[in-house]
């Protein structure tokens, strides 16, 4: 009995090593891609001036919107549907490909009078370069959410880890060889492409003929909300650069682009994977008919506390960063910096509003939501824009933590219990705050004695991840970071 007892335990030893590592991989797969993209903003800075990398950037703000359109919606409902899956798969490739091929025409008719709009002649070719490449990116969507869809997850997250360990590599590479704007755009084509090929290669789904126009409507009413969500979402977070580029020039909209990448960049390796775990948790429980609230207090701690500890991070190394590894024109976004970093942490509410909204087919009211809090973000940026870049950014994360107060009532109201996630919050917030104050006392004394040189930098970044790891410990002994949120 004894021996028994004791191949038991070590199976469930095993067991349980194998699900922490199937879930780490996972997130190291869904992280991959903000990586990538935040190592290619740091080449950027270094390689190109800032107005040339405003140019970029505005081109890849409308490229965003359209993305933003296939990896909701539609993308959602094949995730979330009852129906049967030929007839979910078959329909919804069309309807999804069909939006990104109609929304990628529409960006290249009006590639040329934005490029008016911004003054900007080079933003017409790498609006029309972008652009063509959104059809194949719309199939990728479909490929990923069948995925999901068959619970296929270990070979989704094989093939994202493989796309975006390609796109990292080789972008690096073009950049670091041809220091040029069109790099970056090559950059965005291997990382579609490579995705693309991957998913054929691997994927035994395949786009039928079938298009069932009862389900096509049905698709259609359940999108509409998330569709009008996430567009409004992106005007809220998109509102600073589309002003600062047609306001001023596109080396303002470089520098408030680039402050908000470095930040937002190295949350959203944190927070990006989070909202599919979140789609796919939420809506597991909404099909079985589970308490919602279990997700929310789970996804609230765990995202607030890793969130906080990379903008900590971010904070407190930043300025030693921009001096060592970056043109010298980039130090005037650190202000942005700052305040971007904060925003990404207080956007919690937003990330946990629409998988639980979504669950309860309550995407009206996300719409209703997102429609105030976009009219808000938008009449802030308009009215701090003339007091320059800090001033804007700080104004958006004012407005980012009255938002996701109101999203905790709007699931109140709802019908969630919250009360378990708010105490989340408050500890995680706390722990991060204190995080960052233990790592600023001890990164002073580091600086000092080294400088500030990539050698004190590399000291620096390792104490911090050490820290990290125990607030992490002391996370979960509180109940408020658990590793389940790393499934699905």
């Amino acid at each position: 009995m004894p021996e028994i007892e004791a191949k038991a335990d070590a199976g469930k030893g095993l067991s349980k090593a194998r699900r922490s590592g199937r879930a780490m991989f996972a997130f190291v797969a869904r992280s991959l891609q903000q990586i990538s993209t935040f190592v290619i903003t740091l080449l950027a800075a270094r390689f190109l001036l800032p107005a040339e990398y405003g140019v970029y950037s505005l081109g890849i703000v409308f490229i965003t919107l359209i993305q933003t359109l296939t990896y909701t919606g539609f993308y959602h409902f094949i995730v979330t549907s009852k129906d049967d899956d030929e007839t979910v798969l078959s329909t919804s490739f069309w309807m999804i490909t069909g939006l990104a091929t109609i929304a990628a025409a529409l960006l290249a008719i009006a590639a040329l009078p934005i490029s008016w709009a911004f003054d900007s002649p080079e933003l017409f070719p790498v609006l029309l370069l972008l652009a063509a490449a959104q059809p194949v990116a719309g199939a990728g969507a479909w490929f990923s959410a069948a995925l999901l869809r068959r619970q296929a997850v270990d070979l989704h997250f094989a093939i994202m880890f493989a796309q975006n360990f390609i796109a990292l590599v080789g972008g690096a590479a073009l950049l670091w060889l041809w220091q040029s704007l069109f790099a970056l755009v090559a950059f965005r084509y291997l990382r579609v492409l490579s995705g693309a090929a991957l998913y054929l290669t691997f994927s035994k789904d395949r786009p039928g003929f079938l298009f069932d126009k009862a389900l096509a409507r049905r698709a259609t009413g359940f999108s509409g909300g998330l569709y009008g969500s996430r567009f409004l979402n992106f005007l809220s977070r998109y509102a600073g650069d589309l002003l600062l580029g047609l306001m001023f020039t596109t080396a303002e909209a470089g520098l408030y682009r680039f402050g908000s990448r470095v930040a937002g960049g190295a949350i959203d390796i944190v927070s990006q994977p989070m909202r599919s775990f979140a789609l796919t948790q939420f809506g597991i429980a909404g099909r079985t008919g589970a308490d919602l609230a279990n997700p929310l207090e789970r996804f609230v701690g765990s995202v607030m506390l890793l969130t906080g500890i990379v903008a900590a991070v971010t904070i407190v190394f930043a300025p030693a960063v921009v001096d060592v590894f970056f043109n010298p024109a980039y130090s005037a976004a650190l202000a942005v910096t700052y305040a971007m970093a904060v925003r990404s942490v207080l956007n919690i509410g937003t990330l946990v509003l629409e998988p639980a909204l979504a669950a309860q087919s309550q995407t009206g009211k996300l719409f209703s939501f997102n429609l105030f809090w976009t009219v808000i973000t938008i009449a802030s940026a308009l009215a701090a824009s003339p007091f320059g870049l800090s001033v804007l950014a700080w104004s958006q994360a004012a407005v980012m933590l009255l938002n996701t107060l109101s999203a905790l009532y709007i699931l109140k109201r709802s019908g969630i219990s919250v009360g378990r996630t708010t105490r989340a919050l408050i500890v995680a917030a706390a722990l991060s705050a204190g995080f960052g104050l233990v790592l600023y006392e001890i990164w002073s004394p580091i600086r000092t004695a080294l400088g500030e040189g990539a050698q004190s930098i590399s000291i620096g970044l390792a104490v911090a991840s050490l820290l990290a790891l125990a607030l992490l410990a002391i996370g979960s002994k509180l109940k408020v970071f658990t590793l389940n949120v790393f499934s699905g």
